[in-house]
């Protein structure tokens, strides 16, 4: 098993050449295999439309540990979840969340279970109709088989206490398994406006990824919104983005907390607006707990100025320091997010350039490293392995 502290003096040469164009390496595909399912539209055949039935077939399935997600977005509103082989290099739709009679829906976070047999997703997808009544567009959390089958329903339907708020909303975001896979933290927050002024905030809660309990939450009150958990596969601790705190009473940063919530969190990496502006993305960690990578905006030179540039990070938990991966010198790209393989001898990461986002695969089991365009359809990002 690879980890993080035994490739980050590889990585370094990754950083020269990416730093300078976010786009240097070897133009051949990942694994050896062939590229062409992972051009084009960037969806391969197969996969399903999403159903509410019981146990379909593969339900009890595992994704390949040389297999990872990602989204394709063929519309505003609409998402299609999709795998990619790096062995093969060749692509399948896991679901277009048409399932439920409708076009489709966005997708809002989703994670793979620890035994890689469920997936769980935040969607509008499946509404009933006491979900219509609350008059709230609220996100849902379902879990899957990775061949788009088996959809369960977790979240209740969240009752609508707004009152007379302004633009009063539900966000549900971030599901992310336990390290047993009995549960599924997610963020929960409410949010309206009192004049030109957003209120409210976000918590951290859990509900059993079996299904038939209600959520419950996660983190006492904190003066600071927590949002998009991770949990360390290492020993089930959950890293966690304190966001927007009170002046006074809390520090912006990524937390780790203990599984069950208890205890003062350890601050890993505080945020600055400044030098190193964390971005509200969920890290994803190495599967032996050396680290995790996540995304920042820090300053670069541009000229005789300088210019926050948004990229892609390792934190190393044996030093405790953020470390620069991908760091695009062009003003008009910027890294959305990033996944990393289990066993660390990849990294994959979604550009943005302009309007279109593509997935990049930094294979760190070659000497040196190499960086590859793997999709070039515009809209493909938010990869997870």
């Amino acid at each position: 098993m690879r980890s993080f502290r035994l490739v980050l003096g590889s990585v370094a040469v990754v950083i020269s050449g990416l730093s300078v164009s976010a786009c240097t390496g070897s133009s051949s595909s990942p694994g050896g295999g062939s590229s062409g399912s992972a051009s084009g539209d960037g969806v391969g055949p197969g996969g399903s439309s999403g159903s509410t039935d019981g146990d379909g077939p593969g339900a009890a399935g595992a994704l390949p540990a040389t297999t990872f997600l990602f989204v394709s977005r063929i519309a505003d509103d609409r998402d299609v979840l999709v795998a990619y082989d790096r062995a093969s290099g060749e692509t399948r739709v896991v679901t277009d969340l048409r399932g439920d009679g409708s076009e489709g829906w966005k997708i809002n976070g989703y994670a793979i279970s620890p035994d890689r047999t469920r997936i769980a997703l935040t969607s509008l997808y499946g509404p009933t109709k006491d979900d219509v009544d609350t008059k709230l567009a609220t996100n849902r959390i379902w879990t899957l088989a990775p061949d788009g089958s088996d959809f369960r329903r977790l979240t209740p339907v969240f009752e609508n206490t707004g009152g007379g708020r302004t633009n009063f909303t539900i966000e549900i975001q971030g599901p992310i398994f336990s390290k047993s896979g009995a549960n599924i933290f997610f963020g929960y927050g409410e949010y309206w406006w009192e004049g030109t002024n957003l209120r409210g905030g976000s918590g951290i809660w859990s509900v059993n990824a079996a299904g038939g309990e209600l959520p419950t939450i996660f983190e006492n009150p904190s003066p600071c919104s927590l949002v998009d958990p991770s949990v360390d596969p290492s020993t089930g601790k959950v890293a966690i983005l304190h966001s927007v705190c009170i002046p006074g009473q809390g520090q912006d940063g990524i937390y780790l907390h203990a599984e069950d919530g208890s205890g003062e969190p350890e601050l890993l990496l505080a945020r600055d607006y400044n030098s190193m502006d964390i971005m509200l993305e969920t890290p994803r960690w190495a599967a032996d707990g050396s680290g995790f990578v996540f995304i920042a905006a820090s300053q670069v030179p541009d000229g005789n100025t300088t210019r926050m540039a948004r990229g892609l990070y390792v934190f190393d938990m044996a030093e405790r320091k953020a470390i620069p991966i991908v760091v695009p010198e062009d003003p008009d790209a910027r890294v959305i997010d990033g996944t990393a393989a289990p066993d660390v001898s990849a990294l994959v990461y979604c550009l943005q350039q302009g309007e279109a986002t593509n997935l990049h695969l930094i294979d760190l089991s070659v000497d040196p490293p190499t960086d590859t365009q793997i999709t070039n359809d515009g809209t493909s990002c938010h990869p997870v392995w």
